[in-house]
């Protein structure tokens, strides 16, 4: 029986992971999974050492005022993974965590895995010479980042990206509006506010001042999708704070149908932006953060486009609106752009569709993943025979 460690410090990571358990599950049952995730990996019987809201920290500021708390998990993981003699570790994203993991886990010999590649190609290439060092095998999920680590000369598998069989969309879209009681000539706007206490804490409250702009020019609906590591209080506070009555929380389990009927979504930049435009929804990409992190994650990056859509598509085809640019009055401005001009909505979606072109490919990447894993560790096991 193999005993893996798996960490997935944030939601998208525990999706990819969850499609990773399933398949051992599936074609090796007896496989015991033990690490860093939520609720998903609760329900996969996945043994947690620590709950993967504990892990919900942006900006290095803010990582930097964590760096005892960190290093108190960093310890228990490690000391977790001695005592439990894992066979091999999962690392799925989380790069500034997780690349200093591998560190550790290498000097120990355990065989180091990496699903989700850092993206040095957006900012501090410097990580290929930690990935070089510390990772025995890498799974990178966009074709191109193939060049840059045959370059590197670093072991990898192109798994291409796991995203699209993990959006399940349960109800049509008409159904989940008239459950959501929303009528036939109202609009919904969705709020994405992000997996972090602290971009909900930066992003909602503009979010919500916008919204009430546009409320005087559009018969909409509102809605929030709270994120499983936020505490709904947190929301209710900022709801009650801003006299929004007309908003309702919808939790993330019902994510992807929200999405599927809104008519524009306002999120995060982040892993939310392509699962929106895979299910073909206008939207407007925001960040912000403390502006000494900005400052100083700035100077290491190496691209002007933040959402992954516009990366991939290589120009803007969504707005983006990013730090001081993150205002009321900006997105008013880029919602009603949306909603009043047919055009651009149309031309918006067909890009979508090219870019579910570069991604959506006939490979498996948890099957991928599994066979990669399973057959380095029937090698290790013959020569410890």
């Amino acid at each position: 029986m193999s005993n893996i460690f798996i960490i997935a410090a944030e939601n998208s990571a525990e999706n990819y992971g969850s499609q990773v358990i399933d398949e051992f599950k599936k074609r090796n049952p007896e496989t015991n999974f033990f690490g860093v995730g939520g609720e998903k990996f609760i329900e996969r019987g996945v043994d947690l050492i620590l709950h993967n809201r504990e892990f919900a920290i942006v900006g290095l500021i803010e990582v930097i005022s964590s760096i005892l708390k960190l290093k108190k998990y960093m310890k228990l993981i490690v000391n977790e993974t001695i005592k439990r003699n894992a066979d091999a570790v999962l690392l799925i994203d989380y790069p500034d965590f997780n690349l200093r993991l591998a560190k550790k886990f290498k000097t120990l010999n355990i065989p180091v895995y990496y699903y989700i590649s850092p993206t040095v190609w957006a900012w501090r290439y410097s990580r290929v010479k930690q990935i070089k060092k510390y990772v025995d095998h890498l799974f990178i999920i966009f074709p191109f980042e193939i060049d840059i680590f045959e370059k590197e000369k670093i072991p990898f598998t192109y798994t291409g990206h796991p995203l699209i069989p993990s959006i399940n969309i349960s109800e049509k879209k008409e159904i989940f509006r008239k459950k959501l009681n929303v009528k036939d000539n109202e609009l919904i706007i969705s709020l994405l506010p992000g997996s972090r206490k602290s971009e909900v804490v930066f992003l909602l409250p503009e979010m919500l001042k916008a919204v009430k702009l546009i409320k005087e020019k559009f018969e909409i609906k509102v809605f929030i999708q709270r994120a499983n590591s936020i505490e709904k209080n947190l929301i209710l506070d900022f709801l009650k704070k801003s006299k929004s009555k007309y908003v309702q929380i919808i939790d993330q389990k019902q994510g992807y149908n929200l999405i599927n009927a809104s008519d524009i979504v306002i999120t995060t930049c982040g892993t939310s932006n392509l699962e929106i435009a895979m299910i073909g929804v206008p939207f407007i990409s925001v960040y912000r953060v403390n502006r000494l992190s900005y400052f100083l994650g700035k100077r290491f990056v190496k691209i002007n486009l933040y959402s992954i859509v516009n990366i991939l598509a290589q120009k803007k085809i969504i707005p983006e609106l990013i730090q001081k640019n993150f205002k009321t009055k900006n997105i008013v401005r880029e919602t009603l752009n949306f909603l009043e001009n047919e055009n651009l909505r149309y031309n918006t979606l067909n890009q979508f569709k090219k870019i579910k072109n570069i991604i959506e490919q006939d490979k498996n990447p948890p099957e991928i993943i599994y066979n990669k894993i399973h057959k380095d560790l029937l090698k290790l096991n013959e020569k410890k025979t």
